[in-house]
């Protein structure tokens, strides 16, 4: 189950599964052992197995939060890693440098949509100075 990152970290379910079934059992059972009908091993027992169970639900969703953020390297990143494996030139690299450093994000998912587009136009024309 890949978590989905627009419903945050603690879902509507969650939150709900937390009120109405562990918040009830803990509730129950507090007044049960008020009363002399469990022990308080009893109520701290499934208290805690409760509470563990809830905190790796929300570890298991933000584990899956964490995983499916991008992989995909940074444009920066990856213009160094070409200038290191002989791939551009000093001036090609120093004129994507500033391509890259003047763009903005474009405020979608990668932040390289419109980027890339922008590259490949200015690509040419470097090429074409030499």
């Amino acid at each position: 189950m890949v978590a989905d990152p627009e419903e945050g970290l603690v879902t509507d379910l969650m939150l709900g599964m937390m009120l109405v079934f562990g918040f009830d059992v803990v509730l129950l059972l507090g007044v049960f052992w008020i009363a002399g009908l469990v022990s308080g091993t009893a109520f701290f027992t499934v208290t805690t197995i409760i509470v563990a169970c809830y905190g790796v639900w929300i570890g298991y969703r933000w584990w899956g939060l964490r995983s499916a953020e991008s992989t995909e390297p940074e444009p920066l990143d990856e213009l160094k890693r070409r200038y290191a494996a002989g791939e551009l030139t000093e001036d090609e690299f120093e004129a994507k440098l500033e391509t890259v450093i003047e763009e903005p994000n474009t405020g979608d998912s990668t932040g390289r949509g419109e980027k890339t587009a922008n590259r490949q136009q200015q690509e040419p024309a470097v090429e074409s100075e030499q």
